[in-house]
C-alpha cells in the first residue's frame, strides 16, 4: 500500500508539473503577440492539458483557472488587435483612394515638369501609407499604377513631339543664319537690306526656342553675324 500510495503521489506531482509547464508556455505565447502562430499554439496547449491527467479537484480547478485566464487574455488581445487592424486598414484604404484621385488630377496639369513633380510626390506619399489589407491592397495599387502609367504615356508623347518641334526650329534658325550670312557677305547697307536683316531678328523670335542642346549655340552664331553687319555699317557709313 505504501508503494502504491507513493506511485500515486508521484503521478499527481508529474501531472501538476505538466500543467504548470503548460501554463508557463501559455504565458510565453501571450507575450509574443504573434496571433496567427499563437492561436495554433494555444490549441495545442489545450490538447496537452486534456491529456495531462488529473490531480484532485481543488488543485485542478486552481491550475485550470490560471490557464483559462491566460487563454482568455490572449484571445481578448487577439480580438482587440484585429479590431484595431480593421480600423487601420479602413483608414489606409481611404488614404490610398485619395491618392488615386489626386493622381487622376495630374492629367489636368498642363505643365509636364510640374505634373511630373506632382506624380513623384504622390508616389512618395503612397510609400508612407501602410497596408489596406490583402483584399484591397493589390486592386488599389493597380488603380494608382494605371494613373501613373497614363501620365508617363502623356509625358513621353509630349517629349517626342517637342523633339520634332525642336528639330524643325533648329532647321528654321539655320536658314535664318544662312540668310544673315548672305546679307553680311553683301553688306550693301541699303534701307531694304537693313530692314531685311532687322526682320530676321523678328523671325528668330517667332520661331521659338530650339531646345537647350542647340539654342544658345545658334543664337550666338546669329547674333554675332547681325552685330558684325551693323558694326560694318557704322564703319563704312
Amino acid at each position: 500500500m505504501d508503494e502504491l500510495a507513493k506511485k500515486a503521489g508521484n503521478v499527481f506531482i508529474n501531472t501538476e508539473e505538466k500543467k504548470k509547464e503548460i501554463i508557463a508556455k501559455a504565458k510565453e505565447v501571450i507575450n509574443k503577440n504573434n496571433f496567427k502562430k499563437g492561436t495554433e499554439q494555444m490549441k495545442q496547449l489545450l490538447e496537452d492539458w486534456k491529456h495531462a491527467g488529473r490531480i484532485n479537484k481543488e488543485k485542478d480547478d486552481e491550475l485550470w483557472a490560471q490557464f483559462s485566464a491566460i487563454r482568455s487574455e490572449f484571445f481578448e488581445k487577439k480580438n482587440e488587435y484585429f479590431a484595431n487592424l480593421k480600423e487601420t486598414y479602413a483608414a489606409n484604404k481611404a488614404l490610398k483612394e485619395d491618392l488615386i484621385a489626386k493622381a487622376k488630377e495630374v492629367a489636368g496639369i498642363e505643365n509636364i515638369k510640374e505634373a511630373g513633380n506632382r506624380s513623384n510626390e504622390l508616389m512618395e506619399e503612397w510609400k508612407k501609407v501602410g497596408s489596406a489589407g490583402r483584399r484591397d491592397d493589390d486592386d488599389l495599387w493597380q488603380q494608382f499604377l494605371a494613373e501613373r502609367k497614363a501620365f508617363f504615356e502623356r509625358r513621353d508623347a509630349y517629349y517626342d513631339q517637342m523633339k520634332e518641334t525642336y528639330a524643325k526650329r533648329v532647321e528654321a534658325k539655320k536658314e535664318i543664319i544662312a540668310q544673315a550670312k548672305l546679307y553680311l557677305a553683301r553688306s550693301e547697307f541699303t534701307d531694304d537690306e537693313v530692314n531685311s536683316i532687322k526682320e530676321l531678328r523678328a523671325k528668330w523670335k517667332e520661331v521659338g526656342n530650339a531646345g537647350r542642346e542647340h539654342e544658345n549655340e545658334l543664337w550666338e552664331e546669329f547674333n554675332g553675324i547681325v552685330n558684325k553687319y551693323f558694326e560694318n555699317m557704322r564703319y563704312y557709313k
